[in-house]
């Protein structure tokens, strides 16, 4: 009986072990601002404290405006307007650590919205956990004489050279930040139209961002070759 006993004991603890094969945090990740915001984004760290080095996420569940789009990006790869049953598979090392970025393009539309992911190691699939991404919107503009200021960008995709183009009598500081909140490049606008060189940044998904006054405006724009 004994024996049985430690025999039970042991297959628990084994189980119990196999099951923690990584962390996320926070679970719940939350975002919120202006909707002259075009995206808005949050970030969860994953951690691997298993031994499993391949991992898959599955999206579960988008409930948003409808004129939102959803896009995340996983320690590997970076993925845009992901639907309901999109799946994909990235590595992380053994006690290592990535990242996790979900963000909605919110194109104006002040709302909020929630993306429910499934993650599990590929080969056991039984052993996940989920992360929530939860954004928020609200109305509001930049306006100068009741007008509300656009601020413009192209090409998207880019290769080298990205033109912005927004109206201001003050010099401004644009950053631009990639995934994972880094700042990559800063630069100054001034009038009406900038040319900055984007060539030497490797291909992804980046943001430009700026504050003008109490307002903060982020576009994201796509690198490649």
């Amino acid at each position: 009986m004994k024996k049985l006993l430690l025999y039970i004991f042991a297959i628990c603890i084994f189980q119990f072990a196999t099951a923690q094969n990584f962390t996320i945090n926070p679970k719940i990740a939350k975002g919120q601002g202006a909707n002259t915001m075009l995206t808005i984004a949050t970030v969860a760290d994953f951690t691997n404290t298993g031994t499993e080095v391949e991992f898959e996420w599955k999206i579960l569940e988008i409930v948003a405006p409808t004129e939102w789009a959803f896009g995340m990006c996983d320690p590997l790869n970076c993925l845009t307007d992901l639907k309901v049953g999109n799946t994909g598979i990235f590595t992380v090392a053994a006690t290592k650590s990535g990242q996790f970025t979900g963000d909605f393009e919110i194109k104006g539309k002040s709302g909020f919205g929630t993306a429910k992911v499934s993650i599990y190691p590929k080969n056991i699939p039984a052993n996940a956990d989920t992360i929530i991404f939860q954004i928020t919107a609200w109305p509001t503009g930049i306006k100068e004489n009741g007008v509300v200021r656009e601020f413009a960008y192209f090409p998207n995709p880019v290769k080298e050279r990205l033109q912005i183009k927004y109206n201001t009598k003050d010099a401004l500081i644009i950053d631009i930040y990639n995934v994972l909140g880094t700042k990559v490049k800063s630069f100054t606008h001034t009038g009406f139209e900038s040319d900055i060189n984007v060539g030497d940044l490797q291909n992804g998904i980046y943001f430009i961002r700026f504050r003008e006054g109490n307002h903060i405006i982020s576009k994201p724009f796509t690198k490649s070759e």
